[in-house]
């Protein structure tokens, strides 16, 4: 087995924990996210606040399923592509 199958089998490979490290515009987009959500978010009263957390609740439970399907998607694809590939090699050796 491979080194990568090992580590994702002994549950030391986790890469939907894995973020995007070394993009100063990711990281300055987020600071700047954080910053507008909170300035939002004094703004309103505490029923609409709560109202407001339930809908990002939602959004971020939408993003997680979308990420988890594009990343399986992708995983199977890929893996197709690879299958595609040796069988035609195998084909050519033959």
């Amino acid at each position: 087995m491979g080194k990568i199958l090992d580590m994702l089998y002994a549950g030391e490979l986790h890469p939907a924990d894995s973020v995007i490290q070394g993009c100063e515009e990711y990281d300055e987009m987020c600071r700047e996210s954080l910053k507008e959500m909170e300035r939002f978010t004094e703004r309103l009263d505490e029923d609409m606040r709560a109202e407001f957390d339930t809908l990002m609740e939602h959004y971020l439970e939408l993003t997680f399923m979308e990420k988890s399907h594009t990343f399986s998607h992708g995983f199977r694809l890929g893996a197709g592509i690879m299958c595609e590939v040796f069988c035609e090699n195998g084909r050519d050796q033959a």
